[in-house]
């Protein structure tokens, strides 16, 4: 059977869900949903009210619900991650990826989990098997070790000190003259740049990092073709001296 994914834009500022566009997304061949919640590259952190409304959706056309919640500890403010299948109906729904990258800092290790009722665990199981090889074995001891060993102050922090390095770089990218959308979770921030030379996101990213050695993402990158040229997407998961590095050379833009 072919795949054919569609994309139910979210609304710029705040991107807002118009649930409606989602149902109309709907066809007699639609078999699952795709969510990430907090999201990258926008950092929405999905509400209890837009979580509700999705679930009805997916419950009436009898779907599954794909999450994406590899943010789940990085938000902030009054944000609160809610993880769709603790809502009524959903466990037997929802198939959560997820994985330990983000959260113990290892990106590179390419260690994951999937987390769904036991009825399709089988499946997922075999087609997994013969996608790829699965991580080292140290790696998942590693990665079972801080399992068992931080305690939710470990996880805590983490909020803490990543809102902190958000206020530090909204801060820089409005003195440089950018304009920031605040994220409440993940540890990206999309800014748009209307005012730096380029016709498109990728001109207006070489020029920032001609300019001041700063790397961005395109917003394009993230968007269906023709959306999100004007925009580009910084990272703030840095180490403090380097993030300030980082906000101190955007001043000079």
């Amino acid at each position: 059977m072919r795949v054919v994914p569609v994309f139910v834009p979210l609304a710029e500022p705040n991107w807002s869900l118009d649930i409606d566009a989602l149902r109309a997304s709907i066809t007699p061949r639609t078999r699952a949903l795709v969510l990430n919640t907090p999201a990258n590259p926008s950092g929405k952190v999905f509400s209890r009210d837009e979580l509700e409304a999705i679930a009805e959706v997916v419950l009436e056309h009898d779907l599954f619900l794909i999450t994406d919640e590899i943010y789940e500890y990085f938000v902030y403010g009054a944000a609160r991650h809610i993880s769709p299948a603790t809502l009524p109906g959903m466990k037997e729904r929802t198939i959560v990826l997820s994985g330990f990258s983000k959260t113990f800092s290892v990106t590179g290790w390419r260690v994951g989990y999937v987390t769904a009722d036991s009825r399709w665990l089988g499946a997922i199981a075999y087609f997994h098997d013969l996608t790829y090889v699965c991580a080292p074995s140290a790696l998942q001891h590693a990665v079972a070790a801080g399992l068992e060993q931080l305690g939710p102050e470990f996880y805590l922090q983490l909020a803490v000190d990543h809102e902190a390095k958000r206020t530090r770089i909204l801060s820089a990218l409005r003195g440089a003259g950018l304009e920031p959308s605040v994220p409440a979770g993940s540890y990206y921030v999309l800014a748009k740049a209307p005012h730096l030379p380029g016709k498109t996101a990728a001109e207006k990213a070489r020029f920032l990092l001609a300019r001041t050695g700063v790397a961005s993402v395109a917003g394009s990158a993230f968007f269906r073709s023709g959306r999100g040229e004007s925009l580009l997407r910084f990272c703030f998961a840095k180490r403090d001296h380097d993030l300030d590095e980082g906000c101190e050379r955007l001043s000079r833009l």
